[in-house]
């Protein structure tokens, strides 16, 4: 934790209301000087109160990160804070260095949830480690449940302490913390002044006076990219491409980096190609287009068994059971066993 009375650059701050010592001579004959009044005391800020706002911060920056993290030529990645597989801060241009792609994958687990998409961007992660980035924006219920789904993970994550957390003030933060231990990130509050959903991004054209990204612009908490995006369910993919700045889709479809398609899928996205909802391409081969077939297998299974049982009960291939079912569940649990109304 950054010591409150200590500047971003390592100095000592001087208050206001520092009282400044007088120095007087043991030899003259002047008279004492007044007493100085002791300064009023500063009533303490609750440790777990939440900021609602970051524009409540007032002029004064209480800490500014080391410029390589937050510095870089994309508008949307120097809003970014965020930490490797090992919970060390990113060197943006370091990290981003020869990347096309950056995957925002919104996520939380639970208790016997599905997997299957995670393991998805994972293996389409590790089959291009320096063209294409994932982020892990967490939407996890405690800091435990964040720990387990970014260590050791091909993966980045944004910064976990940034404000978006919905603790109730007073209340233990983390089912596997201690509340004696008032070390605990979770209850700290954010070292920066992140942008929150419902803030105006003020700064969201400085990008264009400076082309190199230098200067320090407030970072996107997670809610923030959640609202900015309309994710309003987990899991969710977000497609980025890097040389074109520009967002190729909000809500990807997981399937679309399954083993079948992930060559597909990575020729376009790399490409800045969106994948538009299709059946097959215009020579009739197989495409990474999602497939429209794949998509309602389901619906188009159950309505070719519905049409061959009808059509078979009319033909009087097969009795039609669903009908003597359905009447005489109806006679037995609606109308008591007693003869059905005509």
């Amino acid at each position: 934790m950054t010591d409150a009375h200590l500047s971003p650059s390592g100095g000592k701050t001087v208050s206001f209301d520092d009282v400044p010592s007088l120095s007087t001579n043991a030899n003259s004959s002047a008279a004492p000087p007044a007493p100085v009044p002791a300064p009023a005391a500063v009533p303490a800020r609750p440790a777990n109160k939440r900021r609602r706002s970051s524009l409540k911060q007032g002029t004064a920056m209480p800490y500014r990160p080391d410029k390589e993290y937050y510095s870089h030529p994309d508008p949307l990645l120097r809003r970014l804070r965020l930490r490797n597989g090992y919970g060390k801060e990113v060197d943006l241009d370091r990290e981003f260095k020869d990347a096309k792609l950056v995957l925002f994958l919104f996520g939380a687990t639970w208790r016997n949830c599905i997997m299957e998409p995670y393991d998805n961007v994972a293996n389409f992660a590790r089959r291009h480690p320096h063209q294409c980035k994932v982020v892990y924006v967490s939407a996890d219920s405690n800091e435990r449940a964040f720990e387990q789904n970014t260590r050791q993970k091909p993966w980045l994550a944004m910064e976990w302490n940034d404000g978006s957390n919905m603790e109730t003030p007073g209340a233990p933060l983390d089912e596997s913390s201690s509340a004696s231990d008032p070390s605990s990130s979770s209850s700290s509050e954010p070292l920066e002044p992140f942008l929150l959903a419902g803030d105006p991004d003020l700064e969201d054209e400085v990008h264009h006076s400076d082309p190199k990204g230098e200067l320090y612009l407030r970072p996107f908490s997670r809610v923030y990219l959640a609202e900015k995006w309309d994710v309003l369910a987990v899991p969710n993919l977000v497609v980025y491409h890097l040389p074109s700045r520009k967002i190729l889709t909000q809500h990807a479809r997981f399937d679309l980096l399954k083993d079948n398609k992930i060559e597909s899928t990575w020729a376009k996205w790399s490409e800045g190609e969106k994948i538009d909802f299709g059946v097959a391409d215009a020579d009739g081969h197989e495409s990474a287009h999602t497939d429209l077939a794949y998509a309602l297998r389901w619906s188009i299974a159950l309505a070719v068994v519905a049409s061959t049982y009808a059509i078979s009960v009319r033909s009087g291939a097969i009795p039609d059971v669903i009908s003597q079912w359905t009447a005489s569940f109806s006679k037995t649990y609606l109308f008591g066993a007693t003869a059905i109304p005509q």
